[in-house]
């Protein structure tokens, strides 16, 4: 776990034993009920993409919902804020979407119930740390957890989108689009194929996209706010296409229409190499911030598949670190005797090996690009002080000078374990030192300012 997390108020901390320091990773599936997206949402795109970053961050396999301590930066960098006001940015969408509720209108018998259901139910902020502990709302768990009808889709899918009506029609025409229903549109230009289909009453999706009665009226309207944009953005930017016609009338009034669907294949591709590299860089990035050689992590990435090792990696990162002295070693061990029990493929097949071989040696060769480039800087900056000895051989405070070239390097380590942390990048560790007298203040630097530097 990050240092600066397990410096956090105890008090705060220890009231909630499912506490989970999340990542958050555009690669991760989203899981929901068919149900809840079939619901009246009231969110906007913004609260949209922090909520579904946390029922991103919810394992199938999840008996109930876990508090998780994210940072706020990282959500920051997900909803596309920048500048320097992001903390309190950030701060207003969370606590927007705490005033949002699902509305869920049942009957007992001839009893009329509305049941109201908050989305978030605690957001509690590090003021300081640039930290936030948040939790879904517990009424939320029947359409999240031990699912049996459901979609799922990446999450990369939607972050993009700049509607949430886009958002919503994704989500309602890719509960249908695995359905595999072959279907035939016949146009102008002839007969289109498409995999599968939804008809929809226009009633049905102005409810469950939220537009009042008195918004969108005239169809032509509907069509270029709604429809035709939905349509011109999953196709840059989701796994699925669509085009929609008119399916019955009410009069002259159109009453239903015909969305057909197909996967987008070309984008889709796009999406799995991108899915891809992310993962794995986030695998082998998080395995080698906690410790484990790069050369180890590599062949680690290498054997198993992304989905076992997240699970026992995952499994491992939510035990009480703080009473295990060798927490790389513990991580190793937890991948090698899958501590997780994941029942899933295992290791990666002889067909998808070469592709996921060749992103791994991609991301292993940046970061050790990477690395070269920072041992150089250092030795640099150690070359500047040996000059200067040299041009000025009758400098009498040699110990003076040798701790004001000592401090340079420990700040010089200290900015580029910063740049490396703002980019992602695991942090220079002392196996990558390569100048023996840089290795030996680099001990001193870890000392001294490593707790200051979380990862």
């Amino acid at each position: 776990m990050d240092k600066d997390i397990g410096l956090v108020e105890q008090e705060q901390l220890s009231m909630d034993e499912e506490l989970f320091e999340a990542e958050v990773k555009p690669s991760y599936w989203v899981n929901q009920s068919t149900s809840l997206i079939n619901m009246a949402q009231n969110l906007n795109v913004t609260e949209r993409r922090i909520i579904y970053t946390l029922i991103a961050l919810v394992q199938p396999d999840d008996k109930d919902f876990k508090s998780y301590l994210l940072r706020i930066k990282d959500l920051a960098d997900l909803i596309g804020y920048k500048g320097k006001s992001i903390y309190s940015q950030v701060e207003k969408a969370i606590d927007g979407i705490m005033n949002k509720q699902i509305v869920i209108y049942s009957t007992d018998g001839k009893q009329r119930i509305v049941d109201k259901i908050q989305w978030v139910q605690q957001a509690t902020y590090m003021q300081g740390q640039g930290l936030v502990k948040i939790r879904l709302s517990d009424a939320l768990a029947r359409y999240l957890l031990n699912l049996e009808f459901y979609t799922k889709y990446r999450l990369i899918n939607v972050l993009k989108l700049n509607s949430e009506y886009s958002w919503r029609i994704y989500e309602l025409l890719k509960e249908y689009e695995w359905k595999n229903r072959p279907i035939e549109q016949h146009t102008k230009t002839g007969i289109k194929k498409w995999k599968s289909y939804r008809i929809m009453k226009v009633s049905e999706i102005r409810n469950i996209l939220g537009i009042p009665d008195e918004t969108l009226k005239e169809m032509s309207n509907f069509k270029a706010v709604v429809l035709n944009k939905a349509k011109k953005e999953l196709k840059e930017k989701t796994d699925i296409e669509f085009d929609y016609e008119t399916y019955k009338k009410n009069g002259r009034n159109i009453d239903q229409f015909i969305f057909y669907i197909n996967r987008n294949n070309q984008h889709n591709e796009r999406l799995e190499i991108e899915s891809i590299k992310q993962d794995m860089q986030s695998i082998l990035f998080l395995l080698i911030r906690h410790g484990v050689r790069r050369d180890y992590a590599v062949a680690l990435a290498e054997t198993f598949t992304y989905e076992y090792l997240d699970a026992n990696i995952r499994y491992a990162l939510q035990q009480n670190l703080y009473n295990v002295k060798n927490t790389a070693g513990y991580l190793v061990k937890a991948i090698e005797e899958n501590y997780a029990n994941y029942e899933g493929l295992k290791e990666k097949s002889d067909e998808v090996r070469p592709l996921f071989n060749v992103i791994i040696t991609q991301v292993d060769h940046r970061l050790s690009e990477l690395t070269n480039n920072n041992n150089q800087e250092l030795i640099h900056t150690l070359k500047r002080f040996e000059n200067f000895l040299l041009q000025n051989p009758d400098q009498t405070d040699l110990k003076e000078l040798v701790e004001e070239r000592k401090q340079a390097i420990i700040q010089h380590i200290t900015d580029i374990q910063n740049a490396r942390k703002s980019s992602k990048y695991p942090p220079l560790l002392l196996e990558d030192i390569t100048h023996p007298t840089i290795h030996e203040i680099f001990k001193e630097w870890k000392t001294e300012e490593y707790e200051q530097l979380p990862y």
